[in-house]
């Protein structure tokens, strides 16, 4: 037989984690009913996610035999029980989330401090039973999708995951999220979500589960000139967070507490853009003006004393036109909370909303769900269960690791795959295993946990 080689470091991630929580075996306990192996195929899904991503007709083609004996299948593989295991998972998806939630709560992972964000994935194709049209993160509006939404902590462990048609807005979407996190979510988590999801029932909500809330004013004008006087008139805090200069004003509104800030940074940033986007308008303004003016084009509309001309003229100017983008609120956003603390940390908090941001990244890039190609609901819910939990594996074992779980997953895995077990079928001799490619990376996420994938009698067997 031929040598094979098999990347590891997926294999590594999986253990480790089963190790120390048994968390495949704790969630998938007692789902598979008859089926046999029902945890290696996942496993073996898996482990698909965390290494080359292919779909899963292509998973017995691109991986060798000998992977299966490592994630423990025992039983000849074929593509069709691969489907139902996915389908399996799909169907289950409810009661998987729960079993997740209780290995976060036994080992004390549920972080108190949530941040609940929302995204979105497209089908290729036009036949997913619950894909819709709506607003497409991806920037791919021709295409179905799904929208999702996670809840994860500051400390990088995710915690909840909704699933939802893709034409569902935030607002309606967190209130979901929110029924699936309140199982492990302690009395008086504070929970941070985005300006989408901020309505006054929202928050209500949030209150009544016994909770926190910090979120961003949506930027309505008319409401933020009101606070932008309120701004001026008073004194104010000022700190600096990571080389940026910010200016606080805390206003007490009701129940709630309002952090008006400033940053002259943003401020020019915005400005920029207000100013490059005037341009290009006056740039295809002037064009069309002149098209029309070309043409000759006259426009009639019906009044009260008879019909109205309107023909097309450039007019000219000897001074600046004002740029109508500007309307005075550069520079300033509005946070709101149900806790009253200093603005420095309030901000802080708010910012670690990079850590979903994140999360969702390494959701669609790293682990490749953008896009989906399943069609039928159950493949899909266990598709992207599937890759979520690949996902939190990976910020498991980074936390594990004591490496911080923010870390690039498309530049993880080139290591996860590099790292090496590789199958010699000497002539006339037992079968060996050899672990190579150990990177400085590998080393510290599994120091010599990577060895027990090797023989380490070889010097014995020859």
């Amino acid at each position: 037989m031929k040598s094979k080689t098999i990347p590891l470091g997926s294999i590594g991630l999986i253990d480790k984690v089963e190790k120390d929580y048994g968390l495949i075996h704790k969630i998938f306990r007692g789902i598979g009913g008859k089926t046999n192996d029902f945890e290696g195929k996942t496993k073996l899904l898996l482990y698909n996610r965390l290494t080359h991503a292919v779909s899963v007709h292509q998973i017995l083609d691109t991986y060798p035999h000998e992977l299966h004996e490592l994630l423990g299948i025992k039983n000849e593989l074929c593509e069709r029980s691969l489907y139902r295991t996915l389908e399996k998972i799909g169907k289950c998806y409810p009661v998987l989330i729960e079993k997740y939630q209780d290995v976060l709560k036994k080992h004390d992972l549920v972080d108190p401090k949530q941040i609940m964000d929302f995204s979105s994935t497209y089908f290729e194709g036009d036949n997913a039973s619950i894909g819709a049209y709506g607003y497409s993160r991806d920037k791919r509006f021709d295409r179905k999708q799904i929208n999702f939404g996670i809840s994860t902590g500051i400390n990088g462990v995710p915690s909840a995951l909704t699933i939802q048609r893709g034409n569902i807005q935030d607002k309606t979407h967190i209130r979901m999220l929110l029924n699936v996190a309140k199982r492990v979510l302690e009395p008086g988590s504070l929970i941070i979500f985005d300006a989408g999801a901020n309505t006054k029932e929202n928050k209500g909500r949030i209150r009544d589960m016994g909770h926190h809330y910090l979120t961003l004013k949506p930027k309505k004008v008319t409401v933020y000139k009101k606070h932008v006087k309120i701004f001026s008139s008073r004194s104010k805090d000022s700190f600096v967070i990571n080389d940026q200069g910010y200016f606080c004003v805390k206003k007490k509104n009701g129940d709630e507490f309002l952090y008006i800030f400033f940053s002259f940074k943003r401020y020019m940033d915005q400005i920029r853009k207000k100013e490059r986007k005037f341009l290009k308008q006056i740039e295809k303004g002037n064009k069309l003006a002149k098209k029309a003016l070309k043409h000759k084009a006259v426009k009639r509309y019906p009044s009260k004393r008879g019909w109205v001309d309107l023909f097309p003229s450039l007019q000219s100017t000897l001074a600046d036109l004002d740029n109508p983008y500007i309307n005075g609120v550069e520079g300033f956003f509005i946070l709101e909370s149900s806790v009253d603390a200093d603005p420095r940390k309030i901000l802080g908090l708010y910012k670690n909303r990079d850590k979903a941001e994140k999360f969702f990244r390494s959701l669609k890039e790293g682990n490749e769900l953008r896009p989906l190609r399943h069609y039928r609901k159950w493949e899909i819910l266990g598709a992207v269960f599937v890759c979520f939990l690949a996902t939190a594996i990976i910020n498991l074992t980074l936390r594990m690791s004591k490496i911080s779980p923010d870390k690039n997953v498309k530049l993880l895995k080139k290591d996860l795959i590099n790292l090496s077990l590789t199958v010699i079928y000497p002539k006339n001799r037992f079968r060996l295993k050899v672990v190579s490619n150990i990177s400085p990376l590998i080393n510290a996420i599994f120091g010599g946990f990577v060895y027990r994938y090797g023989d380490k009698n070889l010097g014995l067997r020859w």
